[in-house]
């Protein structure tokens, strides 16, 4: 799915506030966050502690998927940069709260009303659906996909590298990610001078 929205760094921020006021903010919070990281839901729904964190409960530099957690039954590899470690960490305290003694390491990360099930897919595209819909943004959760690589790009990221940090397995996926706005176009044009 080609997405043409591209959404600013004040706009992500208003969508955090507007998040932090739902039920189950702490969960839809962190998904949402692990989209802006360029992850599809079927990597972030099937998350468990395991993944995330290391022995000693520190998020681990990278999350390392298998083939059952993936699209197209291949591994991949999410890096997290500082901000999302912190997050992480933070997230950590949220699921020591919610589990208490239970809290595993093959406890998920996102859960449903159901004890330890992982959220559904669709239910995570509609809810981010619907968050996207009250700022007049078309998009589901893949349009974070879509931002990270965009972000990545604008900031001059070889799109070689992008293509690995999102795990596509073919370059003209990736470039079609990359989603625009005219204040790019703008800056882009500045850097050419004779």
């Amino acid at each position: 799915m080609t997405n043409s929205e591209f959404i600013d760094d004040k706009k992500i921020k208003d969508i955090l506030t507007y998040i932090s006021a739902m039920k189950h903010a702490a969960q839809i919070r962190m998904m949402f966050l692990c989209s802006l990281n360029g992850m599809r839901s079927i990597n972030f729904a099937m998350l468990q502690v395991k993944d995330c964190y290391n022995d000693g409960l520190k998020p681990k530099d990278a999350i390392s998927l298998n083939e059952d957690k993936n699209k197209g039954k291949h591994k991949c590899v999410y890096y997290l940069n500082s901000q999302m470690k912190k997050e992480f960490a933070e997230y950590l305290r949220y699921l020591q709260h919610k589990w208490g003694e239970r809290l595993s390491p093959e406890t998920y990360l996102f859960t449903s009303q159901k004890m330890n099930k992982p959220y559904n897919r669709v239910s995570i595209s509609r809810l981010f659906a619907g968050i996207y819909r009250k700022f007049g943004i078309k998009g589901a959760s893949h349009l974070g996909r879509h931002l990270f690589v965009s972000k990545l790009v604008n900031a001059g990221v070889n799109i070689c590298l992008v293509q690995k940090l999102v795990n596509h397995r073919n370059i003209a996926t990736t470039q079609r990610y990359f989603n625009y706005s005219e204040k790019m176009l703008m800056n882009a044009v500045e850097n050419v001078r004779v």
